[in-house]
């Protein structure tokens, strides 16, 4: 479960001496690189500016190079560097089958490559100066800004003596290589030589040397980190819809239970009189009449006025007055004037017993009524 510090520049070489977590390289500890490939296998050429526009430069550079390419143009990438001092065009070429090598090599290593470029540029320049390094047994050249090669020794220095022969000035060197026995003597005198290694980790890629153009340009690595965005921004948004429904229904609930309750009020004064109540107090207001309508039914139906709602219909067309009703639990006493046309054996209440007796005054009577024992038959 170990694994190494990434880094975001290496040579392709180096990728070996990765670590992947438990085999996979979409767990390993870089996520994206720029990397060193081999400037053996990138050839630099000079051409002269071409009359055509610039943005057709790229369809005509093949045809161009197509005498100094051993190659099938179709089968090669070009890079289009830029200018140099005599109004020349730098061109990188590179075969496309080495560029989908070193990719895959890369994947396989778990590293996403955002840039390869030739590295011959890895070594410092200067005006005047020719850096010189070492790679496993081979040199690497760089002397201009954007001008360098790879070769074996033997053609490193014959390469380099080419160069001492084109120029007016006798230019400097700066060698490094782990054995000094390695440089030509005539060299030797007129060089600064150490023993330090490249730092592949620490050079800078420059931008317009970078091979991965056109239809092998990097695209942008989804990490662990960035493939949470999109779902946390769904989870943001669900929220925000969600709190937005939740408002929308609670207005919504909010004018129904005030519209109920306008209802309610105006069905409770249909039916009850006095105050009309809140609509949150219509509950309890309602329990409270039906409880007295309850108690009311109940007096009704109590011995003494049942038998005076009994006696209503029967007393309703005799032309005779009330003067006095007395009434207990017993029974009840009525007594009665102008009670002439009262004929009392015509008189008859259900689950009570009648009995009259004459009154003080003439044509008043006593009428008495009891409840009979078991009540009514």
């Amino acid at each position: 479960m170990s694994r190494l510090i990434a880094h975001s520049a290496d040579h392709i070489h180096c990728l070996d001496k990765r670590l992947i977590v438990d085999g996979d390289p979409s767990l390993s500890a870089a996520q994206s690189m720029s990397l060193w490939v081999p400037s053996e296998r990138v050839a630099v050429h000079l051409v002269d500016v071409p009359t055509a526009p610039e943005r057709k430069w790229a369809e005509l550079i093949p045809w161009v190079l197509e005498d100094r390419i051993l190659q099938p143009v179709d089968e090669m990438h070009f890079v289009i560097v830029g200018r140099v001092d005599n109004n020349q065009l730098q061109i990188l070429a590179v075969s496309q089958q080495d560029i989908q090598d070193w990719q895959r090599v890369a994947k396989n290593a778990g590293v996403a490559a955002t840039s390869m470029t030739p590295d011959f540029l890895a070594l410092p320049w200067e005006a005047g100066r020719i850096s010189i390094g070492w790679r496993e047994g081979v040199c690497l050249v760089r002397h201009s800004a954007q001008g360098g090669f790879a070769a074996k020794p033997a053609a490193a220095w014959a390469m380099i003596d080419s160069l001492i022969a084109a120029s007016d000035i006798a230019p400097r060197f700066s060698i490094s290589i782990p054995d000094a026995d390695l440089v030509p003597e005539h060299l030797r005198a007129m060089a600064d030589i150490n023993d330090s290694a490249i730092d592949w980790q620490f050079g800078e890629c420059p931008p317009a040397s970078n091979l991965l153009t056109g239809k092998f340009k990097s695209q942008p690595v989804r990490t662990k980190s960035n493939t949470w965005l999109p779902v946390i921004g769904l989870a943001a948004i669900t929220a925000v819809l969600l709190f937005a429904y939740l408002q929308i229904s609670s207005n919504l609930y909010s004018q129904q239970i005030e519209t109920m309750g306008k209802q309610a009020q105006s069905a409770y004064s249909r039916l009850f009189t006095g105050r009309k109540p809140q609509p949150m107090e219509l509950r309890d207001a309602a329990e409270l009449q039906l409880s007295k309508l309850f108690k009311q039914q109940q007096s009704l139906q109590a011995a003494p006025i049942a038998a005076l709602v009994a006696l209503d219909q029967l007393m309703a067309d005799c032309e005779c007055d009330l003067v006095a009703m007395t009434a207990d639990q017993e029974g009840m006493r009525l007594d009665i004037s102008n009670a002439g046309n009262l004929e009392i054996h015509t008189i008859s209440v259900p689950g009570h017993q009648l009995s009259s007796t004459p009154g003080d005054k003439e044509d008043a009577i006593i009428l008495t009524v009891v409840a009979r024992a078991g009540g009514a038959e």
